[in-house]
């Protein structure tokens, strides 16, 4: 009986220090927010996305051992490309109508990541989404890309949905810088 007692307190303690590891799920459907107004084009707009990134984001450990890693469960490429088609058309635009040859607007999600690092007890985390374009349109190509960044500090670990939220709010912020872009808008109209 004491053999039992004695296993059991030292599972659970091994437990304990080992720390709970788990799995956050999420979503990223970010929302462009940008300005109705009267933008119209000539030619089609042709949307395309791409990435080399697999659905894993990243992973979390904290200063009191817990562990999780971080997986999208939707395809992240249909998820930017509705986004850009939505907010092109919230600024007037159709990209589905004009002449051709369209304007080609290529996407890439070159970087969606969320890493952590331990500072004593605190956890910070920096979360980073960033795109690279191509826009072939008028004659001309044109190349950009955009990026943002958010850097968040805890004590345990975070809830799925505030990584989630975390995440689109960073997706959302860079479609629409890339939208916001005066040469992209110049080369669509």
């Amino acid at each position: 009986m004491l053999n039992k007692q004695l296993f059991l307190t030292l599972s659970l303690s091994t437990l304990l220090l080992a720390g709970c590891s788990t799995t956050h799920y999420i979503s990223i459907t970010p929302q462009a927010d940008v300005k109705t107004i009267a933008l119209s084009n000539e030619r089609v707009i042709n949307v395309s996305t791409s990435t080399r990134l697999s659905n894993a984001v990243g992973s979390i450990k904290t200063g009191i051992n817990e562990r999780a890693d971080i997986f999208t469960t939707n395809d992240i490429k249909q998820s930017v490309r509705d986004s850009v088609l939505s907010g092109l058309r919230e600024m007037g635009f159709t990209p589905e109508q004009g002449v051709m040859p369209a304007a080609d607007l290529q996407i890439e999600i070159s970087k969606m990541s969320y890493t952590t690092k331990v500072e004593a007890l605190k956890t910070v985390a920096t979360l980073e989404f960033e795109l690279k374009t191509t826009l072939a349109a008028k004659g001309q190509t044109y190349k950009a890309n955009y990026g943002s960044e958010k850097v968040r500090e805890y004590g345990t670990m975070p809830y799925q949905q505030a990584i989630e939220d975390d995440m689109n709010e960073l997706a959302s912020q860079t479609v629409t810088r890339l939208l916001s872009d005066p040469n992209i808008i110049t080369l669509l109209k």
